[in-house]
């Protein structure tokens, strides 16, 4: 699940960024209530989820990949989410809460993005790292739905893409370009086409031009033969009759 791969990376993070070792203190996802907090006995940072959105930027492209069976296969463009998380810290004392929290706020404003692992397929993109406006979110209404007192925490929203998942088969890509080339040759000569004139004008009884003048017009032209046989007859821009001026 994608939420499940985001929430291990977001854990491995804190843990180095604290630090907090598995030996010393916990990371919970589980929500911060009345029950929760009094089973605690060692330093924990909590991240309660409680708000999941569509972000403004645009899908991000996924690229091809094969499956288990080797097939190519192409998926659709990866939504932008972004997950909102209420981080809270517990144990050890007060001092020590807010030491936590201190360092926490300093790791979100220093890593402006976080990067999957390589061979992820539930993350396809970065995880970018902010925290929520002023505005955006009260802090004292998400303690009072939780059923306990008002204590200190900030809003850590990370947004990634989400892939959409069922990807389609793609056709496979070109590797080679095979081509045949055959010779042909051609050779040209030049002729002379006799072409009949009309009659001549009735009422000036002669012509100056072909089918306007009286007697044969020569043309001059190109015969093209190529191996097929065929012949081409290629008029030129020159011309020349009887009855031209």
């Amino acid at each position: 699940m994608p939420l499940s791969a985001l929430e291990n990376v977001l854990q491995a993070w804190l843990r180095e960024q604290l630090p907090l070792p598995a030996e010393i203190g916990d990371i919970s996802f589980d929500s911060p209530d009345a029950t929760w907090s009094t089973a605690l006995t060692r330093p924990t940072v909590n991240l309660f989820l409680f708000d999941i959105a569509r972000a403004a930027q645009p899908p991000l492209p996924v690229p091809p990949r094969r499956d288990q069976s080797g097939t190519l296969v192409q998926d659709r463009p990866a939504p932008c989410v972004s997950f909102s998380y209420l981080l809270s810290t517990w144990g050890g004392g007060v001092r020590e809460e807010h030491r936590l929290l201190g360092d926490a706020v300093r790791a979100v404003l220093r890593t402006p993005a976080l990067s999957p692992e390589p061979e992820s397929r539930e993350l396809v993109g970065p995880i970018q790292l902010s925290l929520s406006e002023t505005n955006e979110v009260r802090a004292r209404e998400l303690w009072s739905g939780l059923g306990g007192r008002l204590r200190a925490g900030m809003v850590l929203v990370a947004m990634t893409a989400v892939p959409l998942g069922r990807p389609v088969p793609r056709a496979a890509s070109v590797q080679t370009v095979e081509a045949e080339v055959a010779s042909m040759t051609t050779a040209a000569r030049t002729v002379i086409s006799t072409i009949p004139a009309a009659d001549p004008d009735p009422a000036t009884g002669s012509g100056s031009a072909p089918g306007n003048g009286p007697g044969p017009v020569n043309v001059e032209g190109s015969v093209v033969e190529a191996q097929t046989g065929r012949r081409f007859v290629l008029f030129g821009p020159r011309q020349r009759g009887r009855g031209r001026p």
